[in-house]
């Protein structure tokens, strides 16, 4: 379990610097006790292949046509999230939190939803669910 220092807010331009200019991950493993509230955040069509938001906070974030290609959503909050038409191919959303979230022709090849916690509704419209899936 990850003991949180302190919790960062999207209001801190410095994380969306580090979004947009590729050195999010190398942040993240720098600063790996620290819980990053991104809610609300418009992360729209960005390119965000591989990024780490694993046990971030992105309630209501909107992340519509992104990039999330091999993403780690381990454990992430994205209660009410826009994830419509996102690309989450490969990406871990192991024990992630989707009720609510907006799936519709997002993409989730390959994606592992190993304990996810979501309703047939929350993936309704989403791209190549798996029939074992609702």
């Amino acid at each position: 379990m990850i003991d949180f220092q302190y919790q960062v807010r999207v209001t801190d331009d410095r994380l969306l610097f580090r979004l947009k200019y590729g050195v999010w991950n190398q942040w993240r493993q720098e600063n790996p006790g620290v819980a990053i509230n991104l809610d609300g955040a418009a992360l729209d069509g960005m390119v965000l292949t591989g990024i780490d938001f694993s046990g971030v906070s992105l309630r209501g974030a909107s992340l519509h046509a992104t990039n999330l290609m091999n993403a780690d959503l381990r454990r992430a909050d994205l209660t009410g999230a826009n994830l419509a038409e996102a690309d989450l191919i490969g990406a871990n959303l192991e024990g992630a939190i989707l009720r609510g979230a907006s799936l519709r022709e997002a993409d989730l090849l390959g994606a592992n939803l190993t304990d996810a916690r979501y309703s047939a509704e929350d993936l309704q419209g989403a791209l190549h669910v798996g029939p074992d899936r609702p």
